[in-house]
C-alpha cells in the first residue's frame, strides 16, 4: 500500500526547540513542510538515495551522485517536502516516498557509549586525554534509533578547532543520582587538516555530535528495568577548579526521562 501520510510530529527539545515550519507554496496554495536542524540516516545512496529521520523516509535527488556519502552515514540537515509529489517518484520504487527538495546536509560525527566494567575503569576514563572544557551542552529531543544527538559549545566558542567527545557510564548509582545511572560527557580537540570535514553545526553554532547509546540501553534493561522509559542523569565536564579537580555541571532536565523509538522523550 502506498504511503499517504507523511508522519509529522510537533517535538521538543530538552533545551531548546525542534524546527519544522509549515508553509504556503505560492504558486498553488498548497502546504510544504520545510525541516532544518533535522538529523537523519542515509538509508540509500546511488541514483535513487533514500534518508530517514524520526518524521519519515524521503527521497532525495540532490544527492544522486554523491560520492562522499555511504549508507549509515549520520547527516544534520536542511529540506524541503511538497506534499503534492506523487509525479515525481521515479517508478522503481515498490513505495510512495515524499520528496526531499533544496537538501542541504553536514555530516555528524559519532561514538558508542561507554560501559566501564567498575568503578576503577569508570575513573580511569575520568583521566584520560578528554580533558577540554565545554562550555555548554544540549541534548535534542529527535528519536533516530538509539541515537542521541547532542549540541556543544566549547569553551571560546571557536569554530576553528574541532572536537570530539566520549559518553561514560558510572558503573554505581551516584547519592544525588535519584536512584538513577549517571554518564558523563568529556571532550578534546582533534588534529585537523584542509582535507578534513568541518564538524556539523547547528543554526545556532552548537557543534553536534550523536552518541550510539544502544549499549546503555542493554544494560538498563537488565540492570534496571527491563520496561519503560530509560530514566538517567547527565553531567559534562565544565573546568577545574583551583585544586586541579574536574568540575561537572549536571544538566538543568535531571533526570531525563526517554523512550527510544517511539519518537519523544516523556
Amino acid at each position: 500500500m502506498m504511503q499517504k501520510d507523511l508522519k509529522i510530529f510537533g517535538f521538543s527539545v530538552i533545551l531548546l526547540f525542534l524546527f519544522t515550519s509549515c508553509l504556503k507554496n505560492e504558486d498553488n496554495g498548497k502546504p510544504f513542510y520545510y525541516f532544518y536542524d533535522e538529523p537523519a540516516a542515509v538509508i540509500q545512496t546511488g541514483d535513487y538515495p533514500l534518508i530517514r529521520n524520526q518524521s519519515d523516509e524521503f527521497y532525495v535527488p540532490g544527492l544522486a551522485g554523491d560520492t562522499l556519502l555511504k549508507e549509515g552515514d549520520l547527516l544534520w540537515t536542511s529540506f524541503i517536502v511538497d506534499l503534492d509529489n506523487e509525479k515525481e517518484l521515479p517508478p522503481i520504487f515498490s513505495k510512495f516516498y515524499y520528496t526531499a527538495k533544496y537538501f542541504k546536509y553536514q555530516i555528524v560525527d559519532s561514538a558508542r557509549a561507554i560501559l566501564p566494567a567498575d568503578t576503577a575503569a569508570f575513573r580511569s576514563y575520568l583521566s584520560d586525554d578528554y580533558s577540554a572544557p565545554i562550555e555548554s551542552s544540549v541534548l535534542y529531543n529527535y528519536t533516530i534509533d538509539s541515537l542521541w544527538f547532542f549540541g556543544f559549545q566549547q569553551d571560546g566558542r571557536s569554530n576553528q578547532v574541532r572536537y570530539t567527545y566520549e559518553l561514560i557510564l558510572n558503573p554505581e548509582i551516584e547519592k544525588t543520582g535519584n536512584s538513577y545511572p549517571t554518564l558523563y560527557i568529556r571532550s578534546k580537540p582533534i588534529n585537523t587538516s584542509p582535507g578534513n570535514l568541518k564538524p556539523a553545526y547547528s543554526r545556532d553554532g552548537n557543534m553536534i555530535f550523536a552518541f550510539d547509546a544502544a549499549g546503555f540501553v542493554d544494560y538498563y534493561r537488565k540492570a534496571i528495568s527491563p520496561t519503560g522509559p530509560v530514566r538517567f542523569n547527565l553531567k559534562y565536564k565544565n573546568g577545574v577548579d583551583s585544586n586541579g579537580n574536574d568540575i561537572y555541571r549536571a544538566f538543568m532536565s535531571n533526570p531525563i526521562s526517554w523512550r527510544f523509538g517511539v519518537g519523544k522523550s516523556d
